[in-house]
């Protein structure tokens, strides 16, 4: 046991040893006030402080959820804005980098406990890791457009967590001037809201975006309202009165706001990034609220909102697996005009316009023919780009054309046996690496059966050596070739695999067609340079 002592009280956590690593666990530390009572779906508020020494040694309950991994209900708790801290060493002549973790689940699923994203790994380098939980789902997204519920708490939690860092992370032997946030899916999506949010300014110094982007559909939630009034009606609470309905939900059991099942929106363009009922959303511009996202992310990036700090963002080689793994479910879906189409596209184009797009996407990726159950490869080939890869090459673009830090751009294409997801989704046949599996080689799993080997050892240590170098200096060095960084002319891109190379634009046949369809249906504004040549 050892102790340290932050703003809040004394901790007491647990010095860890295993074969290859020792390092120090601090585990379920509040990083905020119990968001309960009249405080549901409300902005987190600071955390109370405590007498005595606080153990330290266990994780505080995760955000109530269905959780997808394991495919079970965790009834967990709403006091649940715990933050866990692993630092190598607690006194050091000099502070450690820290590394903050936002962990995904398409804003419903999650945590950052250990069992998944297990720190040993990271501890073989000198820096800080932190990893913690925020409000999912209803609790953390749920929006009515109003001062009492305006939207977006689950991000603001992760405020409240970054702040926490900034000011007790030096009693962990961390530099709070120089702190790394990074995710993957969902939680990429939300470092990349960071970059772009007001309210995150100044608390962190660099950002990893693994596999999402705040350009991604999925991440953002346009009918926010509508999808509340739908909950409530199915918890038979049928009102158009937001007042009514905010009194009707706090006050039900929190396990009727777990997992729900919402019906499809009667809307002309159904897609695809609307099955995410509750997520991001962008807050009315009249509330008198502190407001975490302003505006669309688009016209934020347009206007050069972003954080200038340096920046990896990448994608994994099949991240459209996700989806192709449910394509008997999405027949009749795909039969349908536009359905191939982006919703940010379909909603800024006309009838013809759409028809036109929606037939060189067919012809591109299904030869023109009927989508059918046999074309699960095409399908993830689609979705790769559609749901992914392309905004996130988009992203870098902005960032490029806005920031004067370095943008770094990457390709995962190893697969080892530590590319568990998929198998467990059984889709073996199909090329590529699927959604969210590099995440077994930055973090020691420990509730899943992945097998750890001197094959998958080797890209383990590559990864995580990258990925601490680049907390460290603002680059992610490494020795078997240069990453050049990324640019609109070169389009460098890392590709990180069994074996590693640094190559111009290695999705060019894919990239330069999705390029053509977004600047003929948005225009070319986005691909101008406003700050500086490339």
């Amino acid at each position: 046991m050892t102790v340290v002592t932050i703003s809040q009280g004394d901790l007491k956590g647990v010095l860890c040893k295993t074969d290859d690593v020792e390092y120090f666990a601090f585990k379920g530390i509040p990083y905020a006030k119990p968001p309960v009572g009249r405080l549901r779906f409300k902005a987190p508020e600071p955390p109370i402080p405590w007498q005595g020494v606080r153990d330290a040694s266990q994780h505080g309950p995760v955000c109530p959820q269905y959780n997808e991994r394991m495919d079970r209900i965790e009834t967990g708790s709403e006091d649940c804005l715990y933050i866990n801290v692993y630092s190598k060493s607690l006194t050091s002549d000099k502070p450690h980098p820290v590394l903050v973790w936002i962990h995904g689940g398409g804003f419903y699923t999650g945590s950052g406990n250990s069992d998944y994203y297990g720190p040993e790994f990271f501890m073989a380098h000198d820096v800080v890791l932190v990893t913690f939980n925020y409000r999912l789902e209803v609790l953390g997204f749920l929006c009515l457009d109003n001062e009492e519920v305006p939207g977006n708490a689950g991000l603001k939690d992760q405020v409240m967590a970054l702040k926490w860092v900034k000011n007790n992370i030096s009693a962990f032997g961390g530099d709070n001037n120089n702190i790394t946030i990074f995710g993957c899916s969902a939680g990429a999506a939300s470092t990349s809201y960071h970059l772009i949010s007001r309210m995150s300014k100044g608390l962190f110094h660099k950002a990893i975006c693994q596999s999402g982007v705040c350009l991604n559909e999925w991440s953002l939630n346009i009918y926010a309202q509508r999808r509340a009034f739908q909950l409530g009606k199915l918890l038979h609470k049928d009102t158009d009165d937001t007042e009514e309905l905010l009194e009707f939900l706090r006050n039900i059991p929190v396990s009727s706001l777990v997992n729900i099942q919402l019906p499809q929106l009667d809307v002309e363009h159904v897609d695809l990034a609307d099955s995410i009922y509750f997520g991001p959303v962008v807050e009315m511009s009249d509330l008198k609220v502190e407001k975490f996202l302003t505006d669309y992310p688009t016209e934020l990036l347009k206007k050069g909102a972003i954080a200038d700090v340096p920046v990896i963002v990448g994608y994994t080689s099949g991240e459209g697996i996700e989806t192709a793994r449910k394509l008997n479910n999405l027949l009749n879906f795909l039969a349908k005009v536009g359905s191939v189409v982006p919703r940010e596209i379909k909603l800024n184009v006309n009838s013809k316009e759409l028809r036109s797009i929606d037939e060189k996407l067919r012809e591109k990726y299904f030869k023109s023919e009927e989508v059918t159950s046999e074309m699960a490869q095409e399908l993830a080939d689609l979705h790769t780009y559609s749901l992914f890869t392309y905004n996130i090459y988009r992203f870098a673009s902005y960032c490029r054309r806005t920031i004067f830090r370095p943008v770094y751009l990457y390709k995962f294409t190893a697969e080892t046996e530590r590319n568990y997801t998929k198998k467990q989704y059984n889709m073996d046949k199909l090329d590529g690496v699927c959604h969210a599996d590099d995440l077994p080689y930055l973090f020691n799993v420990t509730c899943l059966n992945i097998p750890l080997t001197d094959n998958s050892k080797a890209i383990i240590n590559k990864i995580v050596d990258m990925w601490t170098t680049f907390a460290r200096t603002g680059k992610p060095t490494e020795t078997e070739c240069e990453w050049l960084p990324y640019s609109d002319k070169t389009k460098y891109c890392y590709v990180i695999g069994n074996s590693s190379k640094c190559i111009e634009n290695p999705d060019a046949e894919h990239i330069d067609l999705w390029d053509e369809i977004y600047v003929k249906s948005l225009g070319g504004d986005w691909k101008l340079c406003k700050c500086k040549c490339m």
